[in-house]
């Protein structure tokens, strides 16, 4: 793939192997996006998806942490206005993590000692297998 300037997301056309979703967005990693088109639904189906995940993007659902996920995917479906929420403050937050590694820190920092005397039993120790 090749990046252009300016350009910040990406449309694909794929079939997906069920038709739980016409359309998902994902972070490239780099500020980017692709957005996948599910070839499974019919065309006005895929171009509402697309509109909805454009939803997203244009309203950085991504860096949106202070909402919950029914909140940001009902402002995406035109349903209501996260702009609302913002002027009661924010009720609670998604916790994200800048990697797979930080996910299994953060867990044994909170983790309960019988938690972690079962991964232990499991062969974890110290937080390495």
């Amino acid at each position: 793939m090749s990046y252009l300037e300016g350009v910040d997301y990406w449309v694909r056309l794929v079939e997906f192997p069920s038709m739980a979703s016409p359309a998902v967005t994902v972070s490239n990693g780099d500020g980017t996006f692709t957005i996948y088109i599910n070839t499974r639904f019919g065309e006005q189906a895929r171009m509402e998806g697309l509109r909805h995940e454009l939803a997203h993007l244009e309203n950085e659902h991504f860096y949106r942490d202070e909402f919950g996920i029914c909140e940001i995917e009902a402002e995406a479906d035109g349903l209501y206005r996260l702009s609302e929420r913002a002027q009661a403050g924010p009720q609670r937050s998604i916790r994200l993590y800048p990697g797979p590694g930080a996910v299994l820190e953060d867990f044994l920092r909170r983790a309960s000692p019988a938690a972690l005397a079962l991964l232990r039993q499991a062969g974890l120790e110290n937080g390495s297998g």
